[in-house]
């Protein structure tokens, strides 16, 4: 891991005391923002402080998330910020600094603001982009949302039933049977003349037989009363709706 950040950045110096955290002791570093990366395949936290004089140090955490799938995931998790254009995709807000290239996962932010450290930020993290080596693949799931009305920066891709109930509350029960081995997208939809997004679920599940078990188990306790079509109308006045094919489950919130 040390390999892969340089020690020197433009102006800047390592400090040369990283520190490594890994799936057992993340939570020493960052508390309960732990689960988040620990919901993937996370395997290492290397932070780094880069030295300038007069100037605050700026942090560099890199996280080995073992495959690109999840270092999109993690990414995803919140895009909220202007793209910044670094690495395989990027967001800027707050100070913060927060892209993905190949496995890595990266936050670079300064100790403290300055008029200048925003510039600086920015350029670490670029040079960073650049020594991190090849590209990753994006998860194969996203190819298969449907392109009309989505909204690209709303993907989010995950694994388990919480990081559903963070990004759309489904059920405090694991209802759709998520977990290590099922990937998961989803996606907000905007369509003219209608005000309000429509939210496309996606899931992949090792074996068919598991896909409708699924399906099953989402329809008798989300939407009992849905119709044959496994369509039903809410208390919030909008449809719900969802079907499984092969490996595959399929959900349509507030359409």
């Amino acid at each position: 891991m040390k390999k892969v950040l340089p020690q020197e950045i433009l102006a800047y110096q390592s400090e040369g005391k990283d520190k490594f955290y890994d799936r057992q002791t993340t939570f020493r570093y960052m508390d309960g923002a732990a689960e988040l990366y620990r919901s993937f395949a996370f395997k290492l936290l290397m932070v780094r402080r880069y030295l300038k004089a007069n100037a605050p140090a700026i942090i560099v955490e890199l996280f080995d998330m073992g495959l690109a799938e999840d270092a999109f995931g993690v990414f995803t998790f919140e895009t909220g910020g202007e793209d910044a254009g670094i690495g395989q995709g990027s967001d800027y807000g707050g100070g913060l600094l927060r892209f993905w290239k190949g496995k890595f996962f990266l936050n670079v932010y300064a100790e403290q603001e300055t008029p200048s450290t925003q510039q600086d930020v920015l350029e670490i993290a670029r040079a960073i982009a650049g020594w991190l080596g090849p590209q990753g693949q994006k998860p194969k799931l996203i190819h298969h949302l449907p392109q009309e009305g989505l909204s690209e920066r709303s993907i989010r891709y995950f694994h388990l039933h919480q990081s559903l109930n963070y990004h759309y509350f489904v059920s405090h029960e694991n209802i759709l049977r998520l977990g290590e081995k099922t990937n998961a997208v989803l996606a907000s939809y905007f369509f003219p003349k209608i005000e309000e997004k429509t939210l496309f679920l996606l899931i992949q599940y090792p074996t068919k037989k598991l896909a409708e078990e699924a399906l099953q188990s989402f329809v008798k306790a989300y939407i009992p009363e849905a119709s044959p079509s496994k369509t039903m109308k809410t208390e919030s006045g909008r449809w719900t709706a969802a079907q499984s094919h092969r490996e595959y489950v399929m959900v349509v919130f507030d359409a």
